[in-house]
């Protein structure tokens, strides 16, 4: 029997944990100068050819992932507390920097028949879909329960919350122009600030949960 109770957990823990790493919204901009010589036809083009690739992505990464960490002797618990590190600090750089596109971005060769190029690299990884999200999946990954029933729900679930964040992340860079121009910098910042600190939560949070899996795996 399918855990319904369990799948909905995970699709609401999964796309929170991921949306606040990806930060569709304040990434935004940052797609928006990246492909600023772009036609207006190729960049949405673009926005959803990213989601795409981001979301197949993180879904191999949920799949594929363990396995490979379990090949090198990599134990979940490791994970937690280095991917939970990592996304604590990347958290606080958010909070502390500026979120406005880097300076010079607008200035880079991004014409329209590089697209195919930058579509993956850098657009997808790691503007979108970096080290922080696969960390994170790998975390969620070893969060799943364990028996049949609640890995079927547990891996709907996780998968369903990527489909949804990277649903954002077509409609955000589709029409980041827009939104750009409608919420101006000072918007920007304060959404960035917003899910960076629900982040920060989160890295404290799956840093906690290693630590405590390591120091029960000693007794």
């Amino acid at each position: 029997m399918f855990d319904f109770g369990n799948f909905l957990h995970m699709t609401t823990f999964t796309f929170m944990s991921i949306f606040s790493m990806v930060n569709p919204i304040g990434m935004a901009p940052v797609f928006l100068a990246q492909t600023s010589r772009q036609s207006v036809a190729s960049r949405h083009s673009l926005a959803f050819r990213v989601a795409t690739y981001g979301a197949v992505l993180l879904i191999v990464t949920l799949f594929v992932g363990p396995i490979i960490l379990q090949f090198f002797g990599i134990t979940l618990a490791d994970i937690q507390v280095a991917g939970g590190i990592f996304v604590f600090f990347t958290a606080w750089h958010m909070l502390t920097t500026d979120p406005a596109p880097p300076a010079g971005v607008e200035d880079e060769p991004t014409g329209a028949d590089t697209s195919a190029d930058i579509a993956f690299f850098p657009l997808t990884m790691p503007i979108t879909a970096g080290a922080g999200s696969i960390a994170i999946v790998l975390t969620l990954a070893s969060n799943i329960h364990n028996g049949q029933v609640a890995n079927i729900a547990g891996h709907a679930g996780a998968v369903a919350g990527i489909v949804l964040v990277f649903a954002c992340v077509a409609i955000c860079y589709r029409y980041s122009d827009v939104i750009f121009t409608r919420i101006g910098t000072a918007g920007t910042a304060v959404i960035t600030r917003l899910t960076a600190f629900l982040l920060l939560a989160i890295g404290v949070s799956v840093t906690w949960n290693g630590v405590k899996t390591l120091i029960l795996s000693l007794h």
